[in-house]
């Protein structure tokens, strides 16, 4: 009998794949696609086989163990996938296969015995029925539909403000694809994944419906799995990683909120979903469909190339106007109040919601940005050891903690620095909002939503439920509360700190302000209570800050772009991101200015930058200091070959490198 061989991908930082034999007994139940067990070393490791042949390419080849699957796990599309994402993101193939998967699976298990309720068991109906569309909606809807039916590859950028309906276009394109057995994908932002979104699904789709999000057990999200791998479920909603999902026969992958950063995965393989979903799209012939009312500079300049088509919803639904924004200076406070919470014209408007029985939303701008210790003598400010950035002081628990390792530290009474009495609390975080909210509005039933108070299972969807059922007055909180709802009580959302963002050294700076501006505005003015918000601002005239007062995007997209474009940064090109890190700062300073001189020489013809090498954002992490640059090419392609050179000549020692291709 003629000997045969697999390739089988790992999920280890190394290229691969690599060759096993395969003893008898298991080569007619050898497929591509399936799980093996291999030993690497005296390591015994969950592997995919992803090649057979009858040829040995090296001279000590190793059996595979056992094979652990009856049929197929991963298709040869989802192959063809993650493939293409090793070679982009700078991984290897097994990497991105167990992205693909849910993670009982790198462990060898298939079936799971799940202790979750069905599904269906506390479901709201939202917006059961089908709603007709408007005459903006109907065109969007039949430029998307006769390019489906086409089954080729396509991408449209939906461009609708806030409370235009593009979720009844969404669900109107997943309708027509069931028609014809034809499946779908949904994706939003983890933030914006709330009850209410997956309740609109459900009411419209019933069981055909799946989702797949990061705080669904393992159980669950295997069993989701099943579901729509069988076909079963033929309509999935979910986060990033849904964008992997086994679904029978795609016609559509939806990315709604597609400018958000949390579309980004931020572990290896750090790969961002709009580029997945677009490769996955044409694999398969189906079309993409971005929606936002703020898109990302990238999807629109590329709308502007006419590289993918735009389509417009200019008017909310039913024509109600956009909200009021009214923006306060906070440098014309006497010089006393200037450091106050609630200006004079957001206390009196909450007061004037709070006695209308209306609801009220209070954003901090900035996850993160929170109260500081602080000397007024000699200016020291405590900051972690571990991590090089200042620690959060916690109301309710009195302690400073960090917020990127977890180091708890009890308050000095002395200042470190000087010994001196000096020691004073600074900066604004949702705690101290929640504790000033509730001296100056006495009586208002109040909620709080961040890291902190989300961090237990179901917590998340416990207080937004609660807030839908008006048991919270105010609701207090980060961005996670400024995206993806609809609340029709809301009259009033005041953001306390429009401008924190703006001070980042991040070249989104800008966008991301402008964004979060445009969206949280969006949560008000809903229903038949007209919306009104207050923006609380140092640097009132940023342009960010003005067109997001306007609700003009246009406006926006071209102060910013004119400004990408003289400093060369993305959409006018892409960045790649190369960290070091390790123990000795030193050392790890010395090594990446190494590896950049590697990469020097193929800098030719001013097609290629070096940024930097400087030390990271955050230059000191878990004990590990971080060195960073960044190449600026203009397509990956293009630089891919020069890096990985580099890389493989680079030796190092003691640190470790990671590179990221488009961070955000």
């Amino acid at each position: 009998m003629q000997s045969l061989y697999v390739d089988v991908a790992l999920a280890l930082p190394a290229p691969g794949p690599f060759q096993y034999s395969v003893p008898e007994k298991f080569a007619d139940q050898m497929e591509i696609g399936k799980r093996v067990f291999v030993f690497v070393r005296n390591r015994r490791m969950v592997g995919y086989v992803v090649g057979l042949s009858s040829e040995k390419s090296f001279e000590e080849v190793k059996d595979v163990d056992a094979v652990i699957d009856a049929e197929p796990v991963i298709d040869s599309e989802l192959l063809a996938l993650t493939r293409w994402m090793a070679g982009y993101y700078f991984c290897s193939w097994g990497q991105t296969i167990e992205a693909a998967l849910p993670a009982p699976f790198r462990k060898g298990r298939l079936t799971m015995k799940s202790r979750s309720k069905k599904p269906t068991a506390q479901r709201d109906s939202v917006n059961p029925i089908e709603l007709a569309l408007t005459p903006f909606q109907n065109s969007a809807y039949e430029s998307i539909l006769r390019q489906i039916k086409t089954k080729k590859f396509h991408t449209f950028l939906l461009h609708g403000i806030t409370g235009s309906g593009k979720t009844e276009v969404y669900m109107h394109l997943i309708r027509e694809l069931l028609k014809e057995s034809r499946g779908s994908i949904m994706l939003v932002p983890e933030i914006s994944l709330t009850p209410q979104a997956v309740d609109r699904f459900y009411s419209r789709f019933g069981e055909g419906v799946a989702v797949i999000h990061s705080r669904l057990g393992q159980a669950h999200r295997v069993e989701e799995w099943h579901r729509i791998q069988s076909g079963e479920a033929k309509v999935v909603v979910g986060a990033r990683s849904a964008i992997f999902s086994p679904v029978k026969d795609l016609g559509l992958i939806i990315i709604d909120e597609e400018h958000e950063a949390s579309y980004k995965q931020e572990e290896t393989p750090r790969y961002h979903t709009r580029g997945v979903a677009a490769k996955r799209a044409e694999l398969e012939g189906a079309v993409l469909l971005l929606g936002s009312a703020t898109p990302s500079l990238e999807a629109f300049h590329a709308s502007e190339e006419k590289k993918i088509t735009r389509l417009t919803l200019p008017e909310r639904i039913e024509k109600r106007p956009l909200p009021l924004v009214e923006v306060v200076d906070m440098r014309r406070l006497p010089e006393g109040k200037r450091s106050v919470i609630f200006s004079g014209v957001l206390e009196r408007s909450i007061r004037e919601s709070l006695m209308k029985k209306e609801q009220v939303m209070l954003l901090l701008n900035r996850r993160g940005f929170s109260t500081y210790l602080h000397c007024s003598s000699c200016g020291y400010v405590m900051i972690c050891d571990h991590c090089r950035i200042s620690l959060a002081y916690h109301f309710d628990k009195e302690i400073l903690l960090c917020h990127v390792c977890s180091f708890r530290a009890v308050p000095p009474k002395l200042c470190p620095g000087c010994q001196k009495n000096y020691l004073h609390y600074f900066g604004i975080g949702t705690q101290k909002v929640e504790l000033e909210a509730a001296r100056h509005f006495a009586g208002a039933r109040l909620g709080r939503m961040d890291a902190d108070s989300t961090s237990r299972k179901d917590s998340h969807e416990t207080i937004l439920r609660a807030f839908k059922n008006k048991e919270i007055d105010i609701l207090i909180g980060t961005q996670m509360i400024a995206k993806g709802h609809d609340f029709p009580n809301v009259s009033l959302i005041g953001v306390i700190s429009a401008d924190t963002a703006l001070h980042i050294p991040d070249f989104r700076a800008a966008e991301r302000t402008f964004d979060l501006l445009t969206q949280v505005a969006g949560r008000t003015g809903r229903g038949d209570i007209p919306g009104k918000v207050v923006v609380q601002t140092y640097v009132p005239h940023h342009y960010s800050i003005q067109s997001a007062k306007d609700h003009d995007y246009l406006e926006f997209y071209e102060k910013e772009s004119q400004f990408r474009r003289e400093c060369g940064m993305p959409p006018y090109s892409h960045l790649i991101q190369v960290v070091l890190g390790g123990p000795v700062e030193k050392e790890v300073a010395r090594q990446i200015l190494v590896l950049a001189r590697l990469i020097q020489p193929s800098l030719f013809e001013g097609r290629f930058r070096i940024l930097g090498p400087a030390p990271c954002l955050t230059s000191k992490e878990k004990g590990v200091f971080r060195w960073n640059f960044y190449l600026q090419t203009p397509t990956v392609d293009e630089a891919v070959p020069f890096l990985k050179k580099a890389v493989q000549d680079f030796k190092k020692s003691r640190v470790t490198l990671t590179i990221d291709v488009d961070p955000q």
